[in-house]
């Protein structure tokens, strides 16, 4: 995959959550290298901070906030932080999420994984987007992007193992296009599949790396804003 102009991206306000490692810290970096405002956040204050230094010098600025996503007040605190920095968002870019088990039975998971993998990579995103309506409606070009998963598409969904996963993910598909459906005209809503990662979540099995999946992520920011309602992997779209 090409990597376009970085132009395109500079100064452009941008909200991200999971930003302290895997995934989400690659975004940041390339989001800064494209000269991105940046609002990170995470649970690791002290990942945190290393991030922060490191992308003290980069064209763009991060600044780096910690809170954890389920608490309920801390959509409506986000909110504030980003009204306070710019009065405004262009992208809201909700990359956290967990896998809780990989038992291969859904029946073999522990008790509350699917409630809580429900809450942290639907239900989350769901409430951010809410708290955070109000500035996306007065940015530049504003987009959503919901970080999925092919694990939650129609064509892996019966797949073996993860299945609470798989269910979480197939809900935060079917909150893309009923946001997109929605905010039509306003606000772009789209889904990243970042591919099977060597992070975390992913496991060192995994065959990409967070670079790529960033690289991924960049590509669907530098869409046009009528495209919403759709998923992409690697730059290009593929099926819910």
């Amino acid at each position: 995959m090409t990597d376009a102009s970085t132009a395109d991206l500079a100064g452009r306000r941008v909200l991200l959550t999971g930003a302290s490692r895997g995934v989400g810290a690659a975004v940041a970096r390339r989001l800064v290298a494209a000269g991105a405002d940046v609002l990170g956040t995470a649970r690791d204050e002290r990942r945190l901070d290393e991030l922060t230094r490191d992308l003290a010098d980069g064209p763009g600025s991060f600044t780096a906030v910690a809170a954890d996503l389920t608490d309920e007040a801390t959509p409506h605190r986000l909110a504030e932080a980003v009204g306070q920095r710019w009065g405004a968002l262009d992208v809201l870019l909700n990359n956290a999420g967990v896998m809780l088990a990989r038992e291969a039975r859904f029946e073999d998971e522990p008790a509350g994984t699917l409630e809580e993998s429900l809450l942290v990579n639907c239900v989350v995103p769901h409430r951010l987007v809410l708290a955070l309506l109000p500035t996306l409606r007065k940015g530049t070009d504003p987009r959503v992007v919901h970080v999925s998963s092919g694990a939650g598409t129609t064509e892996l969904i019966g797949d073996a193992g993860i299945g609470s996963y798989r269910v979480s993910k197939w809900a935060l598909n079917g909150l893309v296009l009923m946001q997109a459906a929605q905010l039509a005209g306003e606000v772009a809503v789209n889904a990243l599949d970042p591919g099977w990662v060597r992070t975390d979540l992913g496991g060192q099995e995994a065959p990409g790396t967070p670079e790529e999946s960033a690289a991924g992520a960049l590509a669907l920011l530098r869409e046009p804003p009528a495209v919403t309602g759709r998923i992409f992997k690697d730059g290009a779209e593929i099926a819910f």
